[in-house]
C-alpha cells in the first residue's frame, strides 16, 4: 500500500527541488559539463543562466520539474561535493589571512617597541609568527617576508599588506600541491601492490 503525501508536504518537497534547481542555475560552465544529468537538463540550465528576472524564475521551476525524471541522488551528491570544495577553499584562504595578520601584528608591535625606545629597527626583529610561517611553509623566503612586514609597519601601505598575503598564499598552495602529488603517488603505489 502506497503512503499518501499531503499537499503541504508535496509543496515542501517541490520547494526543496526548486532550491536545487536554483543552485544548478548558478553552476559555472566547467561545473555544468561535469554535472551528472541528461543533455536536455544541461541545455535548460544553460538557458536559465542566460535569462533574467521572472523568466529565470519560470525556467528554474521548469528545471525543478525536469529533475523528477533525473537521478537526483547523483545530482545532489555532485552539489554537495562542489559545496565541500568551496568550503575547503574558503578555509584555506582564511588560514592564509590569519597567518599574514599574525605576522603584521608582530611587525607592528616590534616597530612600536623600537620607536618608543628610539632604537633603529632592522630586519632581524623577533617574530614568533614568522618562525611559525617558515616552519609550516619552508618555501617562504624569510628575507622577503620580513622586508614586506617591515615596510608595512613603517608606512601602512596596503601594497605590502597584499604582498605578504601573496607570498604566504603562494607557499601554502605549493605545499598543498606537493601533498596532493604525494597522496596520488601513494595511491598509485598501493594500487600497484594489489
Amino acid at each position: 500500500m502506497e503512503e499518501q503525501i499531503s499537499r503541504s508536504e508535496q509543496k515542501r518537497q517541490f520547494r526543496q527541488i526548486e532550491a536545487v534547481a536554483g543552485e544548478l542555475s548558478e553552476l559555472s560552465d566547467p561545473e555544468l559539463k561535469r554535472l551528472p544529468g541528461s543533455a536536455e537538463l544541461k541545455a535548460e540550465i544553460l538557458l536559465c543562466k542566460k535569462t533574467k528576472a521572472g523568466a529565470k524564475k519560470r525556467q528554474i521551476k521548469y528545471i525543478a520539474k525536469m529533475l523528477h525524471n533525473e537521478k537526483r541522488e547523483d545530482i545532489l551528491r555532485f552539489l554537495q561535493e562542489k559545496k565541500g570544495s568551496k568550503l575547503k577553499e574558503n578555509q584555506f584562504q582564511h588560514e592564509v589571512e590569519r597567518l599574514r595578520d599574525r605576522i603584521i601584528d608582530d611587525a607592528l608591535l616590534a616597530y612600536e617597541t623600537y620607536r618608543q625606545n628610539q632604537d633603529k629597527w632592522d630586519l632581524d626583529w623577533q617574530s614568533e609568527a614568522i618562525v611559525q610561517a617558515l616552519h609550516r611553509y619552508p618555501d617562504l623566503d624569510e628575507r622577503e617576508l620580513r622586508s614586506a612586514a617591515h615596510q608595512y609597519a613603517r608606512n601602512r601601505s596596503k601594497t605590502y599588506y597584499r604582498e605578504l598575503f601573496r607570498m604566504v598564499k603562494a607557499a601554502a598552495e605549493k605545499k598543498r600541491l606537493n601533498e596532493k602529488k604525494e597522496q596520488s603517488a601513494g595511491k598509485a603505489a598501493d594500487s600497484a601492490e594489489t
